[in-house]
Parts: structure tokens; sequence; C-alpha cells
């Protein structure tokens, strides 16, 4: 497909905690939201229906990771403010103690990492165009159906529409080019893949970028970011052009 009818938005917040699926006790967070949380707060926007319990939905209900996988939805992360992070202690209920008498469990104080002053634009492509449409119309007039947050149920999201755009498809031929959103490092080709500035902070994690409806992940990928949000040089077979936006590659 040549080109993409695009939904832009920004999702915004005091602090956020995108947990990075391989930490425990102190957990970490990534810098930026990872696919599948982006696709929860669409799908909170939307007011799709959760589950009744684990791995069971409402009769009739289709999951938020299948309705916005990747054969259906095409999403991109840019960075808009500089990736800020923070740890604050967090008081929960201790159930090393008990798992069933809560009254008797206590607290216990576990160290979180946040991003903090929390600022992303999303880039939204959708083969649902109804879907598409409603999505566009509840982001102008702040008509969430669930309230979105921000990994967290505490860090409520500020949603912000942006724009409507159309994205062409550009062939690169891997010769270089300027990217202002997150790269998934898989889709890298050429050598050298990246071409690295010495006054930029590069950053790269191990993402999940696919997940089924048991919240089994399907699919994770390096994802690449520079931290202050400057765009990124890299050698790609294609990616998608917006006039008066820039050079964006989905997830």
């Amino acid at each position: 497909m040549n080109s993409k009818e695009l939904l832009i938005f920004d999702i915004k917040g005091e602090y956020g905690h995108f947990r990075k699926y391989n930490t425990t006790t102190s957990p970490l967070t990534y810098s930026i939201p990872t696919r599948t949380a982006i696709a929860g707060i669409l799908g909170a926007i939307l007011g799709m229906e959760r589950e009744i319990r684990d791995g069971v939905y409402p009769e009739g209900a289709e999951p938020v990771q299948e309705f916005f996988s990747k054969e259906r939805s095409d999403i991109a992360v840019q960075i808009m403010r500089p990736v800020k992070k923070e740890n604050i202690g967090f008081n929960l209920i201790n159930t090393k103690t008990t798992f069933y008498d809560l009254t008797r469990a206590g607290r216990t104080q576990i160290e979180f990492e946040l991003v903090k002053d929390v600022h992303y634009r999303i880039y939204l492509s959708m083969a649902d165009e109804q879907k598409f449409e409603e999505l566009t119309e509840r982001i102008q007039n702040k008509q969430h159906h669930f309230t979105p947050y921000l990994g967290l149920a505490q860090f409520t999201a500020q949603i912000d529409f942006i724009q409507r755009a159309t994205a062409t498809k550009v062939a690169s031929n891997r010769e270089f080019a300027e990217i202002i959103t997150a790269v998934n490092m898989s889709k890298l080709q050429g050598e050298p893949p990246v071409e690295f500035q010495r006054e930029f902070f590069y950053s790269a994690n191990n993402m999940p970028i696919a997940m089924n409806r048991d919240r089994e992940v399907l699919e994770y990928s390096e994802v690449l970011i520079e931290k202050n949000g400057n765009p990124l040089r890299v050698r790609v077979s294609d990616y998608y052009t917006a006039d008066g936006v820039g050079n964006i590659l989905f997830l």
C-alpha cells in the first residue's frame, strides 16, 4: 500500500511507567510506551470490553491486542520531550505474609522507576475505517469511554488531537533516511545501518511488539530511540512521509 491515512495525537502526563518485562522486585520502565501499551490506551478510548477474568472476554467482544494487531494497524511513536526518569517508592500490600487475608498482610514499599514529564506523539493507521473515524472523533472531542492512563492506573493520560494526514510510502534504496519516530531495528538494512552522531544520546531496548488475547508476547524487537527526541538517521528499505510532519517508521 503506497499511502496511509494517519491519525496524529499526543499523549502527555506527569509520570508514566511502561514496565520492562525482565524486571521483578524493582520495576524498571521503558523510555517510550510499547506498541502493546499504546493499543491498550486506544482500546480504553474506544471503550473496548475488558476481560471478565484471565483470557475470558464477554461474548462477541474482541480483545484489544487482536484488534490492534500488526496486520490491522500501524503505530509509530515520537519523543516530544527529552526522556527523564525518577525513582519513587510505592506502598503495596505485602503478599509474602498472606495472599488471602489482606487485613493481616501489612504493607511493603517497592521502588518504581518512572518516566517524568511524559510527552509522546503517536501516529496511527487502521484497516477498520469505521473505528478509525470513531477514534478520531473521540480524541478530538475528548470523549474517552474509559480513562486512559500511562501504564499505571494512578497516572492519568492527557490525549490531545494534532491532525489527520496522508502518509506516502517512500523507497529509500537503503540510503540514509532521517526518521522522527522510534525505529524497530529489525527493519534496518545495509552497512552501517545507523549513522550515530557524537552529541546525541541513543538507547535501544528489547520491547514487546505483538501480544495475543492471553497477554502472551508473540514478538519482541530491539527499538532504537534518541533520548532527546532528535531524528535518527538509518538505512531501511522504505518508510512513510507526510508533508509538514516528517518521515516515520512504524513499530
